[in-house]
């Protein structure tokens, strides 16, 4: 396990971290991608000359948009296509998920890679505290289970760089006993992988809790809005009231 590649979670890197585990080695920085993300800004902007906004690529926190992943994966010749797409090619990888190379996979912002090294497997996300073995029959129904909590999935076409950890599982494939039971299979989780499901559970809950306070704040802009309207449309009927109490007084001539 120590052959392969794994960063652990850095503050809202994980399109770093995403991207590193793909290509098995420390390729991208952050600095890195935010170059790429401010190359797409500019040609973004060159296009709406006028606009204002902020980047639609990056923000302070150190997340990257798919835009960014994409950039940095067309230097070594990648592409992400949607495992959803209504494609030949995506039916294929459907039908034969375990003929892909790799997946890459978003939740809520949070960007992982699924990956096969040699023959074998392996969740690599930075949340978790180490590679996890999927079982080869497992993985399509593994695939699913992810595309049925609310994940967005793409696979990688194009051929990937060679690795340490590629070669060695090639020759050396693991056992369940080499990897302490941290296979992703049908079943109860192990020990290990609860620890992290709790990781992964704590970092989804916050993400809720941020969503909650932006729907708070939503909820008091549209009230705000509303009441703003409401006042609008009493203003406008109290004009057109006097405007009628006008029209309707009889004039001198007639007294």
């Amino acid at each position: 396990m120590e052959k392969i590649f794994h960063e652990k979670q850095e503050g809202s890197l994980c399109a770093q971290h995403c991207l590193n585990a793909l290509l098995q080695g420390p390729f991208f920085t952050a600095v890195d991608l935010a170059e790429l993300a401010k190359q797409l800004d500019e040609a973004e902007q060159s296009h709406l000359p006028n606009s204002s906004r902020g980047s639609q690529n990056m923000d302070e926190t150190g997340y990257f948009s798919i835009q960014v992943i994409t950039k940095a994966l067309s230097i070594w010749s990648l592409e992400l296509v949607p495992l959803l797409r209504q494609s030949p090619e995506a039916e294929t990888a459907r039908k034969n998920p375990t003929n892909q190379k790799a997946f890459i996979c978003n939740f809520r912002d949070h960007w992982f890679t699924i990956r096969r090294l040699g023959q074998q497997w392996f969740d690599l996300n930075s949340i978790m505290s180490r590679p996890k073995l999927i079982s080869n029959t497992y993985l399509e129904i593994y695939l699913a289970q992810l595309q049925k909590e609310g994940h967005s999935i793409f696979f990688v076409t194009g051929k990937l760089p060679t690795s340490e950890a590629d070669r060695y599982l090639w020759e050396n494939p693991l056992s369940e006993q080499e990897v302490g039971g941290t296979v992703v299979q049908p079943g109860p989780s192990s020990s290990d992988y609860e620890d992290d499901d709790e990781q992964m559970k704590l970092a989804l809950a916050l993400c809720q809790s941020e969503m909650d306070e932006e729907d708070v704040s939503l909820q008091h802009a549209l009230q705000a809005t509303q009441e703003e309207e409401q006042e609008r449309e009493l203003q406008r009927a109290l004009e057109l009231s006097v405007k009628d109490y006008h029209c309707f007084q009889p004039s001198s001539d007639l007294k």
